[in-house]
């Protein structure tokens, strides 16, 4: 489960057109797939959910009713090069504020990614499939956006053979 914002339509369309030439050693994120996540809870039960969605609540009563985000400047991968992404700016208060509201329902044990980095993911690599040149050339693809949100949703994630799919359990509107 997570906490995501979503771009929106104009920017979706903008990256269903995004060039990643051969996608050999790469798995593409789907479609309606691309979000950017505010904060990984991990497995959650379904019971805990209300208590999440209050907490969204209290949370989202702090922001306007409207959050810009810019997305780019170009794709880039994260350390490791496994995943390809667009930074996405504009929502580091957001996550922080999502954090800080959910860390009394779900407590935090990743450690590893304590700081908020906010991107798209557009593509994943297949274990050792893609060589330095091949990530080179897929890295500084040119892509910028500009979106708005007014809401955060709270997201189950349930694995398919074709990748994950996404059911919305909770939409959180921003109050402003």
């Amino acid at each position: 489960m997570f906490v995501a914002a979503w771009p929106d339509d104009p920017t979706s369309e903008r990256l269903s057109s995004l060039t990643l030439g051969p996608a050999g050693g790469l798995t593409l994120v789907r479609p309606g797939q691309w979000h950017v996540t505010l904060r990984f809870l991990g497995e959650v039960t379904g019971g805990i959910v209300p208590a999440l969605v209050a907490a969204l609540a209290t949370t989202t009563a702090e922001f306007p009713d409207r959050i810009r985000c810019e997305a780019g400047p170009g794709t880039a991968w994260f350390t490791g090069a496994r995943v390809l992404q667009i930074p996405v700016s504009g929502l580091d208060e957001v996550a922080d504020a999502v954090r800080s509201a959910t860390l009394p329902v779900i407590p935090d044990t990743d450690h590893r990614h304590p700081t908020f980095t906010g991107h798209v993911t557009v593509a994943r690599s297949k274990r050792g499939r893609l060589d330095a040149a091949a990530r080179t050339a897929l890295a500084g693809i040119p892509f910028s956006a500009s979106f708005e949100i007014d809401h955060l949703d709270l997201v189950a994630s349930q694995p398919s053979p074709e990748g994950p799919g996404y059911t919305t359990l909770a939409r959180v509107p921003l109050h402003g």
